[in-house]
């Protein structure tokens, strides 16, 4: 009886030190913390600081400061736009510093705006980039044909007359005029179309959308503008690319009606 009871006890000793482990581990606590870029040490105002499971959250203040309820074993996700995310182990910490690392994505591309360059993250206006590597892997007559479906916003219109050169309709139709966008080519404004142009000598291009472009292009910047830059020559030696595209076309035996020869369709037209 004796040993019964110590067993009991025991047990129920060993019981309540597992509740006290146990609560002492998910105690919520009040954490601090401050989040700043790897690239100047300077503090990230709008960083998003949230727990990998489960909810709660919080974004840093003007100073790059955050506070937040905590468990030691919670796992916070410090995420901000054009930088890469990190995950942060709470444990028995109470201030944390986090040190965000530029993403090396399109946000530090640099943009030519006119008399400007400028990275793509610090624009207010609305500009496309248009990717240069997919212009060049679709086979096209210009470089007009081959931008279809490549920016946002921007329509290509094709009446389907041989030789007729495609129109860049930027944002729609704004004037039963002339609605053709003022077209940039190394600098320069070009009047005219672009059929002469090959995708292959494109460096770069860019889309300015918005009235933005107004203010550095003035009034012919009004159906948006768009920048070209091509390619010049390099120090190195020489490279020679050769591209070429093939196609087949081949109708179905089924559907496609059986034709006569010259003597069946004599026979059928004077018989």
């Amino acid at each position: 009886m004796q040993l019964s009871l110590t067993q009991s006890r025991r047990r129920i000793l060993l019981l309540i030190m597992t509740l006290c482990l146990y609560f002492e581990a998910n105690a919520q606590t009040r954490i601090t913390g401050k989040v700043i870029g790897g690239d100047d040490n300077q503090p990230i105002i709008g960083a998003t600081i949230k727990k990998k499971v489960g909810p709660g959250g919080s974004t840093t203040d003007a100073s790059g400061t955050f506070t937040l309820v905590t468990s030691p074993t919670d796992i916070l996700v410090v995420s901000f736009v054009g930088y890469t995310s990190q995950e942060v182990v709470v444990g028995d910490q109470k201030s944390i510093t986090v040190t965000l690392q530029p993403s090396d994505n399109s946000l530090t591309e640099v943009i030519v705006t006119g008399y400007t360059t400028q990275r793509k993250k610090d624009l207010t206006g609305a500009v496309t980039v248009v990717n240069v590597a997919q212009l060049k892997s679709q086979p096209a007559a210009s470089a007009v044909e081959s931008l279809q479906g490549r920016a946002p916003g921007v329509q290509i219109v094709n009446d389907g007359a041989p030789g007729s050169t495609p129109q860049i309709r930027i944002r729609g139709t704004s004037t039963i005029g002339n609605n053709e966008p003022l077209y940039i080519v190394d600098g320069v404004p070009f009047e005219g179309n672009l059929s002469w142009l090959n995708q292959n000598d494109i460096e770069s291009m860019q889309v300015l959308k918005d009235g933005s472009s107004a203010s550095i292009y003035g009034a012919r910047a009004n159906n948006g503008v768009v920048i070209i830059t091509t390619k010049k020559g390099v120090v190195g030696a020489p490279r020679i690319t050769l591209d070429t595209y093939y196609g087949l076309q081949k109708p179905r035996s089924e559907q496609f009606p059986k034709m006569m020869n010259p003597q069946q369709y004599a026979e059928y037209l004077f018989t």
